[in-house]
């Protein structure tokens, strides 16, 4: 909510100066005629920057989910090394802007494969060391892992389809 407040200010502060000091020399005239015409406009630019941006959806980043468990350094070995089950860590940070687009994908998928694929997710700047550990360099990574070792790795946003497929063949090899 702050976020949203804050982007509504600023552009509202930054339009009516515009409306209040600028002069009439390009085509949105209508839109800063006045300081309160740049204010409505400049509100409204922010708004719409808050919703294009992440942040209106940064909330859950750093929570868990019914799928997808959020996990510290120190639970590597319980919850990833001792896994039964194959695992897919998922290297993110909140800033992160594809790292918020692909948390969605990722939780979608867990869902599908519950039971079958374990999914968790690490934060690279609360757990230095453990990304340090798998050599993460960019985020957001992707760690697919068997019997605590990594088979496959992909660096970047995945679209839903193409990880469904790693995870699927994770699950069947």
């Amino acid at each position: 909510m702050m976020t949203l407040l804050f982007s509504l200010g600023v552009g509202g502060i930054i339009g009516a100066a515009l409306g209040y000091f600028g002069q009439c020399t390009s085509g949105l005239c209508p839109l800063t005629a006045t300081w309160w015409r740049g204010a409505l406009f400049g509100a409204g630019l922010g708004l719409v920057f808050y919703w294009t941006s992440a942040g209106s959806r940064s909330g859950p980043m750093d929570q868990s989910t019914s799928h997808v468990k959020r996990i510290a350094e120190s639970e590597y070995d319980a919850e990833v090394a001792r896994a039964t089950s194959p695992v897919v860590m998922d290297f993110y940070a909140s800033w992160c802007g594809p790292c918020k687009q692909l948390a969605p994908v990722v939780d979608a998928i867990a869902a599908e494969s519950a039971g079958k694929v374990k999914f968790v997710k690490v934060n690279v700047d609360q757990a230095r060391g453990l990304a340090g550990r798998f050599g993460v360099r960019q985020i957001p990574t992707l760690l697919f892992l068997k019997e605590g070792k990594v088979v496959d790795t992909h660096v970047g946003f995945m679209s839903e389809d193409a990880l469904r497929a790693k995870v699927n063949t994770l699950a069947l090899n």
